[in-house]
């Protein structure tokens, strides 16, 4: 057996020991590649992906991490079946909303709740439906108290269901540890205390260090100015 044969036994005896994952698309306003960089980065992970029309931007983001994959809407626990955990890398206002309350109206919703009926792991980003993400500050769409606080109780919800939902930094943590953010510490509390990119240029480098909360584009900004 040739080298070339012996490193492709390897890759294949590492890739089916790898966790299968369903990764479930949903639209996004933004960072799509940043998002799939970062999970490119994750070991030990075997991704199935689930997209559909209305996702083509965010699988053309994804589509190289692994396999793309189909769903006829039937039997969502018995499908469910083939993989170990579910990760939502967009997770939207809309799915949120749904999940929060109850409701099986999209194919996501779906099969985030029969997951957590199955005991499965569920995670999920929250730069898309959390109103104190970066991303939803520079879309403007913070200014609402009422609809931040709405957001936040529907995000405290997800956690009181048992999804792991956070930065991809927190998540990644929660996946290795396999466990979830506390429920005591809520998602308000959290993202209150932000520090974005545009805090720390307008207040400059100094006023922080990365032991602040910062978000992921204001830490990694940070560190390439003090290098």
């Amino acid at each position: 057996m040739d080298e070339q044969a012996i490193r492709k036994l390897v890759e294949r005896v590492l890739q089916e020991q790898s966790a299968p994952t369903l990764m479930v698309l949903t639209p996004a306003s933004g960072y799509h590649k940043e998002i799939a960089a970062r999970l490119s980065q994750w070991t030990g992970i075997r991704w199935a992906i689930l997209a559909d029309e209305a996702t083509k931007p965010e699988l053309a983001a994804m589509a190289s991490l692994g396999q793309t994959i189909c769903w006829d809407g039937s039997q969502p626990a018995e499908w469910l079946g083939s993989f170990e955990q579910v990760v939502f890398p967009f997770l939207d206002f809309a799915t949120l909303a749904e999940i929060s309350l109850g409701l099986y109206q999209s194919r996501a919703s779906q099969l985030c709740q029969y997951a957590l009926m199955k005991g499965m792991p569920v995670y999920a980003l929250d730069y898309q439906c959390n109103p104190a993400s970066e991303l939803n500050q520079l879309m403007g769409l913070d200014r609402s108290q009422a609809m931040t606080v709405r957001a936040q109780a529907q995000l405290a919800q997800l956690q009181e269901l048992g999804i792991a939902v956070g930065s991809i930094e927190q998540v990644e943590a929660m996946m290795a540890g396999g466990k979830s953010i506390s429920t005591t510490e809520s998602i308000s509390e959290k993202s209150s205390s932000y520090v974005t990119l545009s805090d720390v240029k307008s207040k400059g480098v100094n006023a922080f260090t990365l032991q602040d909360n910062l978000t992921d584009l204001a830490a990694e900004y940070l560190k390439e100015q003090r290098q």
